[in-house]
């Protein structure tokens, strides 16, 4: 081996711990940033997904018709009934 390539092992080797222990670190780091993206981007679908349910709820009317007729017949008999009565 040239001595070119000698010290450059060499020094390779002396740096060596330290060169992983920074790269573990940025993997970490990396992947940490990642989780931070994942929760992130579900947290907004959510939130997404509740707010138009929740306005869906709101916006929604519900209409009831109903035929009152008979109890209107009924009341005015009770009336006519008490006014006959008297």
């Amino acid at each position: 081996m040239s001595q070119k390539k000698v010290d450059k092992y060499k020094s390779g080797k002396y740096d060596r711990k330290r060169t992983s222990k920074k790269e573990r670190l940025i993997d970490r780091l990396e992947i940490l940033a990642w989780v931070v993206i994942c929760v992130a981007m579900i947290g907004w679908i959510g939130f997404s997904a509740y707010s138009k349910i929740a306005q869906k709820d709101a916006s929604t009317v519900q209409e009831t018709v109903m035929d009152t007729s008979a109890v209107d017949n009924y009341v005015s008999g009770l009336s006519a009934a008490s006014s006959d009565a008297e």
